[in-house]
């Protein structure tokens, strides 16, 4: 903070408890409800706007991802199944 911007105190001002800058000149307002319910409703709407799209919202796409998990799952017991017959008894 720049000191000659500050707020000066003179002699007579020293014997007050609180400075000039924390005085407040009339006491807080609280926020009005409808004011409360519209940063409510903003907010739901902000959390909405950025969720994460279904998978049901997307059939393609999830009809492919869920063949491709399939099939894949299908070559691993298979490659397992066959390390399990070639593989030797004792």
């Amino acid at each position: 903070m720049h000191t000659l911007l500050a707020p000066q105190r003179s002699h007579q001002d020293s014997l007050s408890s609180l400075p000039d800058t924390l005085r407040l000149p009339s006491r807080d307002q609280r926020t009005t409800l409808l004011d409360r319910l519209a940063l409510r409703l903003g907010l739901r709407l902000l959390l909405w706007s950025t969720r994460t799209p279904r998978l049901a919202d997307d059939r393609t796409r999830h009809a492919h991802a869920f063949g491709h998990q399939e099939s894949a799952a299908a070559r691993e017991r298979g490659h397992h199944r066959r390390g399990v017959l070639l593989a030797p008894r004792l």
